[in-house]
């Protein structure tokens, strides 16, 4: 399905003619409850849907828990929408795609707040189940329109910044390695890596705008790329850590870059990009080790019994048990 996109500053004003477009009577509105407002999305999101009924969801957690997108798609059901519009981070994104998928599959306006995700450009919803994460894919996920405004990551907490930029910057670097890369999808991580890299710390550090702009572009053209190709063996190892010990996504991905660099022997068409590089990157924006987050040495088995098998499989070098401990034990 192909999407529309309005990208660059401003972008948000185009909600209220897009919204127009669909002509809805029912609008099911999923935010994050502090970003909706502190973003500047709200506003422009009231103007459009004046006058229509909507309901405001944001009656779930930090994760998409199955749990919390099953009382969604109660919510969902009862009051019967016609159009889907999700403002917030990844997990807002997700949380909204996932409902939307399993009950009505109504046109989604996706209006990212954060720069990392890039979710608003994917196919996919994670879903965490049973402590597990899993994602869902299909065409009908991916969002019919993506708003992407960079004015409305300017707001954002340095700790949200850190991890979404950080996400982005991993997506685009494992796009770049997985097997399932296209001549297409390496475009788009090409050119995600060139924004992210070169502006992660001044919008982490600064909240320098044009960085952050930059930041925005680079994540959704991450989104675009891992969308083709999918993620690598550094997201098949995060996932237990957000889930068991509440890591910030992003940083739990970033922390296994290096070690996976090296692993795969990769060669970065960003020159300036290298192992070392990334290690003094994590330094930097102080990233801190896995023990800083509570994960102890005897942590490791039961995290490497529970890394994404289908992540794993896109990673171009094999990564055997042994190496799954190795590269754990050297993130503490």
């Amino acid at each position: 399905m192909a999407q529309t996109e309005y990208i660059g500053e401003g972008a948000l004003g185009n909600i209220r003619s897009v919204v127009a477009a669909y002509a809805p009577q029912k609008i099911f509105l999923v935010t994050g409850k502090g970003s909706y407002t502190a973003s500047g999305a709200a506003q422009g999101v009231a103007e459009a849907t004046t006058g229509l009924a909507v309901l405001h969801h944001t009656d779930f957690g930090a994760l998409p828990l199955q749990e919390d997108i099953e009382k969604g798609i109660a919510a969902y059901t009862a009051f019967g929408p016609d159009l889907v519009i999700a403002v917030g981070g990844g997990h807002v994104i997700d949380m909204a795609k996932a409902i939307n998928f399993y009950t009505g599959k109504k046109p989604l306006i996706a209006i990212p707040t954060t720069a990392g995700s890039g979710s608003e450009a994917t196919q996919f919803a994670v879903v965490y189940k049973d402590g597990l994460k899993t994602s869902l894919e299909s065409p009908d996920i991916l969002p019919t329109v993506a708003i992407v405004d960079p004015a409305l990551a300017r707001s954002v907490p340095h700790d949200i910044a850190l991890a979404s930029g950080l996400d982005a910057l991993a997506q685009s670097i494992e796009s770049l390695w997985s097997v399932q890369a296209t001549a297409e999808s390496k475009k788009y991580a090409q050119e995600a890596l060139a924004l992210v890299w070169k502006n992660s710390i001044p919008a982490i550090e600064t909240g320098s705008a044009p960085a952050i702009a930059a930041m925005v572009q680079g994540a959704h053209l991450a989104g675009k790329a891992i969308n083709i190709s999918k993620t690598t063996a550094c997201h098949a190892l995060s996932y237990g850590l957000t889930y068991r010990f509440g890591v910030p996504h992003g940083l739990a991905v970033a922390v296994f870059l290096p070690a996976l660099f090296r692993h795969n022997a990769f060669v970065s068409p960003e020159q300036s990009v290298t192992p070392e590089a990334l290690e003094q990157l994590l330094v930097t924006l102080k990233v801190k080790r896995l023990s800083g987050w509570g994960i102890q040495e005897s942590d490791i088995a039961q995290l490497a019994k529970e890394v994404n098998i289908e992540r794993l499989g896109n990673n171009p070098a094999p990564v055997t048990k042994e190496d799954i401990i190795r590269f754990y034990t050297q993130a503490l």
